[in-house]
């Protein structure tokens, strides 16, 4: 299964498309605390027995924040997160949130324990685990999705109409399915010698995914002039005015840095 580390250097690939030119150290903290997060659920399974791959995988977190995220800085007149953060913190806060559902939970989605996606609203593992492939005897083929059709007997009493099950990897409920991991390997009662395994990678794929994030960010950051001191930070408006704050940027560059308000013309020499 991915480790945390394999989430932490898929997220942070996924920020630096994401943050555009917010992308600094800073906000790859930020993203790298949400996709650790969600792995805390590890923990949490101590106390809240198979809410491993539950309790914080659940697509509803997510969800939650991202419509609040949208409401607070579309539909309301002001955005205190944006007053507070300008335009950086919001860019952030998506891009952490992208991380979360394409690393955090997509990539434990994809693997055969699967997530309890719907948690706590639906208490069922699914496991989005199959092959899709075109064959010169069979055509297309996938298995993601199982769709069974059962044809009722002949001569019996009950509804003709053919029995249709879907299949899309449900493996049950916290009650009868537990997903082990090196803090909580087995459901129940323990044994002293429990063998615990704290995976780093296990898989070649997992290897060079987290090699590809530290070269892609490592180039990222030095082709971004200024990463390491670049910030951008609110400038408050004018008290009446219904324009979004301004932003500050402090850019460093040759001269030394020079600090500018972006709703500020720049200066012409002094041209008329």
């Amino acid at each position: 299964m991915p480790s945390t580390v394999v989430h932490v250097a898929f997220g942070l690939l996924v920020a630096a498309a994401v943050l555009g030119p917010y992308f600094d150290r800073r906000a790859l903290l930020v993203v790298a605390g949400a996709v650790v997060f969600v792995d805390l659920d590890t923990v949490t399974s101590l106390l809240l027995e198979s809410t491993h791959r539950a309790l914080f995988h659940t697509v509803l977190i997510p969800l939650f924040a991202a419509t609040y995220l949208y409401a607070e800085t579309r539909l309301g007149e002001r955005s205190l997160l944006r007053e507070r953060y300008g335009d950086r913190g919001v860019r952030v806060a998506w891009a952490a949130i992208a991380a979360v559902v394409v690393s955090g939970i997509g990539l434990d989605l994809t693997n055969p324990a699967g997530v309890n996606v719907l948690f706590p609203l639906h208490d069922q593992f699914y496991a989005f685990n199959g092959a899709v492939n075109v064959s010169t005897d069979a055509g297309f083929r996938q298995s993601f999705v199982d769709i069974q059709t059962a044809t009722p007997e002949p001569n019996t009493t009950t509804d003709a109409r053919p029995n249709v099950q879907v299949d899309v990897g449900g493996q049950g409920s916290t009650r009868d399915y537990h997903v082990g991991s090196g803090v909580n390997p087995d459901k129940g009662r323990e044994p002293k010698d429990v063998r615990r395994v704290f995976p780093v990678v296990f898989r070649g794929w997992q290897l060079l995914l987290v090699v590809a994030s530290v070269v892609g960010l490592t180039v990222r950051a030095r082709l971004s002039p200024g990463v390491d001191v670049a910030e951008t930070t609110p400038v408050p408006a004018e008290p009446g005015s219904d324009a979004r704050p301004a932003v500050r940027r402090v850019a460093d560059d040759a001269s030394g840095g020079t600090e500018s308000d972006s709703d500020e013309p720049a200066d012409d020499g002094g041209a008329p």
